[in-house]
């Protein structure tokens, strides 16, 4: 059994990463994500293809929530926590797009809530799957280590971009 520190830190890991990185987005380059988007057509073609991707992970979200919440909610409090998570993170993405040709933050911002959702989404189904059927712990170790993997390897050269912009 996880300690309390422990299971806030299994939980929020996620979130305490997001304020990292996004502080860390703001240091390296205050004036460039506070300026004026001036490319209007790049930034909301941007904006509306990760709007989409948002909604339609959202649905997913939400239907797993359902599923979850009709059989047996008192089990996974955990997991709908972090589902929840995501559910929000997702539908800051989507509903950033309006405000994504005023400033690049909101742009920073809209990407890296779809970005962080889609991982609260994984890791609240390891977390669940786990639960449910632990013998799959090596195989969902794997799948969900890669997709954070992939997402932090990116993460070095967005930083850099962010300052040299």
């Amino acid at each position: 059994m996880l300690s309390q520190l422990g299971v806030l830190f299994v939980q929020w890991f996620l979130l305490i990463l997001f304020v990292i990185e996004i502080s860390g987005k703001l240091y390296l380059n205050w004036d460039h994500q506070f300026g004026i988007v001036e490319d209007h057509d790049l930034y909301d073609e941007i904006s509306q293809d990760q709007r989409g991707t948002a909604l339609a992970v959202a649905s997913l979200v939400f239907a797993g929530l359902a599923i979850i919440l009709s059989d047996s909610p008192d089990q996974y409090v955990l997991q709908i926590e972090i589902f929840v998570a995501a559910f929000g993170f997702l539908l800051i993405a989507a509903f950033a797009h309006e405000l994504t040709l005023t400033y690049r933050i909101v742009l920073t911002l809209q990407e890296m809530a779809l970005e962080y959702g889609l991982m609260l989404m994984v890791w609240g189904i390891f977390l669940l799957i786990y639960e449910v059927t632990p013998e799959t712990g090596p195989v969902l170790a794997i799948v969900s280590l890669a997709v954070f993997l992939f997402r932090f390897a990116s993460l070095k050269g967005e930083l850099e971009a962010h300052a040299n912009e």
